[in-house]
């Protein structure tokens, strides 16, 4: 029998999940868009290792692992905006990442992953962004739903290929 997900803060030592985790859904998500050189020079200066022990301890960030049966199936991570948001305001933070393998949808623990999460940066950053592939039409009205508007438009490289992408302001707290 299949146990419930579980949400739970990640620690330095889950580096390497996080690594795997992140892997494994741009891949799953994304993957077919790019030429192999392309998406593994992305997924080895986005998703190596070395990025999420960065991240797991950077005391201005936040990572949370999605597991199941002791599997990860998702995470998702925040901090600091590191957008091309035009005239970004001071005390600005990001959803960096919110991603669920494609077994976990439809499980509601996005929904409670993605609540968690901007509960987190809205309790320590003024202004809230996040940026979305601008086909992902899906992601688009999720963020909607959680007071999110287009502000931006700019190119996301992965390797040499740029994807048109849509950077998002929270402006109401829904």
């Amino acid at each position: 029998m299949t146990s419930a997900p579980v949400i739970r803060e990640t620690e330095p030592t889950d580096a390497e999940t996080l690594s795997r985790i992140g892997k494994s859904t741009f891949i799953e998500t994304f993957g077919h868009l790019y030429k192999p050189d392309d998406l593994n020079a992305f997924l080895k200066k986005s998703h190596d290792a070395s990025v999420y022990e960065k991240l797991t301890g950077d005391p201005r960030s936040q990572a949370w692992l999605v597991e199941q049966d002791g599997d990860a199936i998702g995470y998702a991570s925040v901090g600091p905006c590191d957008l091309p948001v035009p005239d970004l305001p001071n005390n600005a933070g990001e959803l960096q990442r919110l991603y669920m393998l494609e077994k976990a949808h439809g499980m509601g623990v996005g929904t409670k992953l993605l609540r968690l999460a901007l509960d987190w940066l809205d309790a320590h950053f003024e202004h809230v962004f996040v940026s979305v592939y601008a086909e992902n039409k899906g992601a688009q009205k999720l963020y909607k739903r959680h007071g999110f508007e287009k502000i931006h438009d700019y190119f996301f490289m992965v390797g040499e290929h740029p994807d048109p992408e849509w950077i998002m302001k929270r402006t109401s707290h829904s």
